[in-house]
């Protein structure tokens, strides 16, 4: 039942009047005065506190700042499924913090109102077309918000136990019992790729899950990535000596990306490869990007986006690389989470391909090399 709700969703979202160029333009252009719009509509409003619940404003104020940084992206790379993905996520993780389900309609219908205000009368329809067809379907987002959320992978069963182990350390928040366990499972640099794919990777996802449906806290989602950091630079000094038999990699986070753990594996995975990896962490300035990439000449430069409202940063840093002759040499690889449940959103972004994780990540980076010969 969900999924044909779902593929509906996406298959009317399809047929949606594309925005032009000027429409998005102008929108994020009118950046603070539809945000202020937005928010003192909410504000104003009679039921506000049955909207947001406990929920302090500048949470609900940060919510619409969001909200215009997804739908920005939303416009300029008209990309319609990720429309449909990502509204489904929000309505799932928003209401189990606490915010009524009849917050999200008041949401659309607080920028419907500031778009129709403060938009050019010609750059205004496509825009409130998406908005309105949003109303339309509040009912279809809830139930497909009130659904399991599910992995977007499968996972390897013969791995169950030491999952479950190594979850249980992290929601306890005790990293000893979890480095316990990569020790116990990691003896090599053969090793890590299987502990990394099939034990980290899965349980991060669920641990994401756990706190969109309200399971866990921020603090306690915070604490897991945390531990996962400590055991990963634990596990890092067995393979550092490993010789470079290939060229140089640059991983990174897009600008105003500040999940890292996804790209930090890639960067140990191409480094027990063979590469020379620069692994640059979360939120990067674009300027300093560009002068550390013309700098190193890497043939790989892997760009993690975890968000969907930070694509345009993306879109833009691979435009800045492929507009550099010195760096013609260098392919861009694209990962991150949002691209599980929309693989085909890289394209959208210029960059040369993806990788759903760690594994193909690697496999993608040496087909290239390969094919330098």
């Amino acid at each position: 039942m969900v999924e044909n709700v779902l593929e509906k969703l996406i298959k009317e979202a399809g047929k949606l009047e594309k925005v032009p160029p000027a429409a998005s333009l102008e929108y994020v252009e009118k950046k603070e005065v539809l945000l202020e719009d937005v928010n003192k509509q909410l504000t104003d409003h009679p039921s506000l506190h049955k909207l947001i619940g406990q929920n302090p404003l500048e949470v609900m104020q940060g919510n619409h700042e969001n909200h215009y940084k997804f739908m920005y992206n939303v416009f300029i790379f008209n990309d319609f499924e990720l429309l449909v993905r990502t509204v489904q996520w929000v309505y799932r993780s928003y209401h189990a913090r606490g915010f009524s389900t009849d917050y999200f309609p008041s949401v659309v219908s607080a920028y419907l109102k500031g778009v129709e205000k403060h938009l050019e009368p010609g750059n205004d329809p496509s825009i409130n077309n998406i908005y309105r067809w949003m109303l339309e379907k509040h009912q279809d987002f809830i139930e497909l918000s009130r659904q399991e959320p599910e992995l977007p992978f499968t996972m390897d069963k013969s791995w169950g136990r030491i999952q479950e182990q190594f979850l249980e350390g992290l929601l306890q928040g005790d990293h000893q019992y979890c480095l316990k366990i990569a020790d116990k499972t990691v003896e090599g640099a053969e090793d890590l790729g299987g502990f990394y794919l099939e034990v980290i990777q899965p349980v991060m996802y669920r641990v994401g899950i756990l706190w969109e449906k309200g399971d866990i806290s921020v603090a306690q989602e915070h604490l897991a990535t945390a531990i996962v950091s400590r055991v990963m630079a634990s596990l890092y000094p067995r393979f550092i000596t490993i010789e470079h038999s290939r060229g140089k990699a640059i991983i990174t986070a897009a600008p105003n990306e500040f999940h890292e753990l996804g790209g930090r594996v890639v960067a140990d995975l191409l480094e027990i490869d063979g590469w020379d990896v620069s692994y640059l962490g979360a939120n990067v300035p674009a300027p300093d990007l560009f002068k550390m990439t013309a700098r190193l000449k890497p043939q790989i430069l892997g760009i993690s986006v975890g968000m969907a409202f930070n694509m345009d940063r993306a879109r833009e840093i691979i435009n800045g690389i492929k507009t550099n002759p010195d760096l013609n040499d260098t392919r861009i690889m694209l990962g991150g989470q949002f691209l599980l449940y929309n693989p085909e959103s890289w394209r959208l972004t210029g960059a040369d391909g993806w990788g759903s994780d760690g594994k193909s990540a690697v496999e993608l980076a040496r087909s290239w090399w390969e094919e330098k010969g």
